[in-house]
């Protein structure tokens, strides 16, 4: 299983980011196949099983960290991840929040994803993939300093790098209040 290291880069004003369980299955599932907020996803079959043997699989992983996104008083709020490890490159990820999660709590639980990725691990840059529809979110990343470094017919594939992350952290994190 990924080793969780520093775990207080994990822990933020509105949100803290925690390791999945099992236990958490049922609610990944319900965030990647509501169909709303699925739209912009690869497709997820509505089989609790088959999440279950993923998160199992994800267990046995020493280069993925997978997380849930909960508020203060530990109630589950969304998943981010970090994946596709290739030396110093990640791609971060499955960044899915539920119905009533505030702009707050959403952005801080990618901003503490970067923050563990960069200051954490030590990674150097992510290569990820927005959907083109997706302008809300093409719209943040694009904020917080990522690039567009091409695309394809529905998506944009975007780059952050340490740099771009130490350049506008404070920003950023003072935008929360």
């Amino acid at each position: 299983m990924a080793r969780i290291v520093h775990p207080e880069m994990l822990q933020g004003k509105y949100v803290n980011l925690r390791e999945v369980t099992l236990d958490d299955a049922a609610f990944i599932l319900e965030l990647r196949t509501d169909e709303k907020k699925s739209r912009f996803l690869h497709k997820t079959d509505h089989d609790l099983q088959k999440q279950i043997d993923y998160l199992k699989r994800y267990f046995t992983l020493d280069n993925e960290w997978y997380f849930i996104i909960e508020n203060k008083k530990h109630e589950p709020l969304g998943t981010t991840r970090i994946y596709n490890v290739q030396g110093a490159r990640f791609t971060g990820g499955s960044w899915l929040m539920k119905d009533g999660a505030t702009p707050q709590e959403s952005f801080e639980g990618d901003l503490l994803l970067r923050r563990y990725a960069y200051e954490s691990l030590n990674f150097e840059e992510s290569i990820f993939c927005v959907h083109k529809d997706n302008i809300k979110v093409v719209r943040y990343h694009k904020i917080c300093g990522s690039k567009i470094i091409d695309k394809t017919e529905f998506e944009y594939i975007f780059m952050s790098n340490r740099s771009s992350y130490w350049t506008n952290k404070d920003k950023l994190f003072s935008m929360l209040g």
